[in-house]
């Protein structure tokens, strides 16, 4: 079993729709700590939206602050095409960095066509997509230290 005491997380989660994120964000972390990492080498920076976490992620390649990062967002479609273009840019954004760089990100970010949807997708059972992210993220990073 891989040793994730020393791992360097960072956890980027936007504040809209902060009743989803704040579960999707205590689910990762949960998963983290079950799977052997310590909470006192989790970061969270916390930004203003979807479209916001990108720019974060970036920065914390550049700077090399981070084992792991994982991406929490909420975008909840509404009546314009705004949905399309936050959930398509943020997505093509994050997937570039996770090709680009030598670091896994999990990716977190719902986009949902109603909060009906996104409360299901962030309860605190085995169907949180922030648990689910973190482990993917774990996952990766067992297989990247593998390569």
């Amino acid at each position: 079993m891989m040793s994730l005491d020393k791992v360097q997380l960072s956890l980027v989660v936007s504040q809209f729709n902060n009743s989803i994120t704040d579960s999707l964000k205590r689910e990762a972390i949960n998963s983290f700590i079950e799977r052997g990492g310590k909470e006192k080498h989790i970061k969270i920076f916390s930004v203003p939206g979807a479209f916001e976490i990108p720019g974060v992620i970036s920065q914390l390649i550049k700077k090399k602050k981070a084992d792991i990062i994982v991406a929490l967002g909420c975008i909840i479609k509404g009546e314009t095409p705004h949905f399309d273009y936050i959930s398509t840019e943020t997505s093509r954004a994050i997937m570039k960095m996770i090709v680009q760089h030598n670091i896994p990100i999990g990716f977190g970010v719902l986009t949902t066509n109603n909060m009906k949807e996104a409360i299901n997708r962030s309860k605190s059972d085995g169907s949180n997509k922030g648990r689910e992210a973190m482990e993917a993220a774990l996952d990766m990073y067992k297989i990247y230290t593998e390569i």
